[in-house]
């Protein structure tokens, strides 16, 4: 029965006989089951297995178990250590997360090696079902009750429409030893409490749970690829893109029959949360401007669109000037330098160069960002003030454009908005005999 559905899943999902298959084997029921069998239809095969050096001697004599296994019939072995704990610290993740990055990049990284098509793991019908209620139990979207996929990538399950009832009939049959992990028995972990509470009344209520389960995770594979579809159709008509900032349209997202759920799926490639995209969704009636930010974008709320964008690296400010010359803030050059009024015939229109009167100019100047409650006089305003973050909002600046902009100082008052408008109170005149010239460059 296991060998004949393993070559009817090779066969339904056109995978050659002839194709190199590396078998994942921890010496466990189901990962000895899968290449015995493997090994039994003669395809070309070689095993792994990792040692994680989790449960220690216990970890070495599954080991040893496989090499005799492997020596017995002849199988090729290549086996690994792992310093699983050392790599879960280094990473901030889960024991179990760190065995699973190491486990498949290693993998990987043996089928390049020797050159094999595929990786085959022993995964079957009851762990799509404890993976089930796991998803379920920790929150999940569609996705994660759609089950483990039989084919993901290179990666191959043929053992999924067999119970673990089947694979240990299979080990009795044909009188295979396998090694149990203890941590197996243990109910500390989520895992183990579905194995050997939730499963057995499952299967008493319904006999037949594990092919319910397995017929419904079909249906939501299905369910899956037209809830994807609908995204991607509604991401055409509400998300715009431009240089350097995504937009989505709020309106458009407020108006589509799954706000919550669009956004989330939008939001979520950009690492914002289910907390924060209830937040931004519920942002939609604030007034503009309000930022979220996740690990590396920012979110702002504009008048027609949330916008999102990646801050640039930050700059160490305020910069101090004490003399002219030529300094450098973050990716920009900027070149102060003074001149007699006689050497310039025409004051620049350029917005990245700037001219001041020199003798209204004190050092030290100071560069650094703008901050709320600043207040400046435009040029041309004769001198009366404005909020900087009024002059932001009548130049519509984005969220993007108002962290990047850079300020110049002189005695704690704006002279120019760097690229943007210098301030009246220091601009030439008929009376100036010095200029200060400033020059901005990407």
């Amino acid at each position: 029965m296991i060998r004949e559905t393993i070559q009817e899943f090779l066969k339904k999902n056109g995978i050659p006989q002839d194709a190199g298959f590396l078998i994942a084997v921890s010496g466990g029921a189901d990962s000895i089951t899968l290449l015995h069998a493997f090994k039994y239809l003669n395809l070309k095969i070689a095993a792994l297995h990792c040692n994680f050096n989790l449960r220690g001697k216990e970890s070495n004599m599954d080991e040893q178990f496989v090499k005799r296994f492997c020596d017995t019939y002849g199988i090729a072995l290549n086996v690994k250590h792992f310093d699983t704990q050392s790599y879960a610290r280094e990473k901030g993740i889960s024991i179990e997360m760190a065995a699973r990055e190491l486990r498949y990049a290693w993998f990987r990284e043996m089928k390049q090696k020797k050159r094999m098509d595929y990786i085959v793991t022993g995964h079957q019908a009851d762990d799509v079902a404890e993976t089930l209620f796991i998803n379920l139990c920790r929150g999940t979207g569609i996705k994660g009750v759609s089950g483990i996929k039989a084919i993901n990538g290179d990666i191959l399950r043929p053992l999924l429409p067999c119970s673990r009832q089947e694979i240990l009939l299979y080990l009795e049959q044909h009188q295979l030893g396998y090694r149990n992990d203890s941590s197996n028995d243990s109910l500390d972990f989520m895992r183990n409490i579905i194995r050997h509470k939730i499963l057995p009344v499952c299967k008493e209520i319904n006999p037949s749970f594990l092919r319910t389960v397995r017929d419904n995770c079909q249906a939501f594979r299905e369910t899956e690829k037209l809830y994807l579809y609908g995204i991607a159709q509604l991401r055409k008509e509400i998300v715009e893109h431009t240089a350097d900032e995504v937009l989505i349209h709020i309106a458009r997202t407020m108006n589509s029959p799954a706000p919550y759920t669009l956004l989330f799926e939008l939001l979520h490639p950009y690492g914002f949360n289910k907390h924060q995209v209830s937040d931004i969704l519920h942002s939609h009636l604030a007034s503009p401007g309000k930022m979220f930010q996740s690990k590396n974008y920012m979110l702002t709320r504009g008048r027609t669109y949330w916008r999102i964008f990646k801050p640039a690296e930050q700059p160490e400010l305020p910069l101090c000037i004490t003399e002219p010359g030529t300094y450098q803030v973050g990716q920009q050059s900027i070149r102060i330098e003074l001149m007699p009024r006689t050497a310039l015939s025409t004051i620049p229109t350029d917005p990245h160069i700037a001219c001041l009167d020199a003798g209204k100019i004190k050092f030290p100047l100071y560069i650094r960002h703008w901050e709320k409650g600043d207040l400046f006089c435009p040029l041309g305003m004769h001198q009366l003030k404005k909020k900087l973050s009024d002059f932001f909002n009548d130049r519509k600046f984005t969220a993007k454009q108002k962290e990047e902009c850079l300020l110049l100082l002189s005695e704690n008052k704006i002279a120019w908005v760097m690229g943007h408008r210098p301030d009246d109170r220091f601009k030439i005149t008929s009376f100036t005999e010095t200029i200060l010239q400033i020059t901005l460059s990407p």
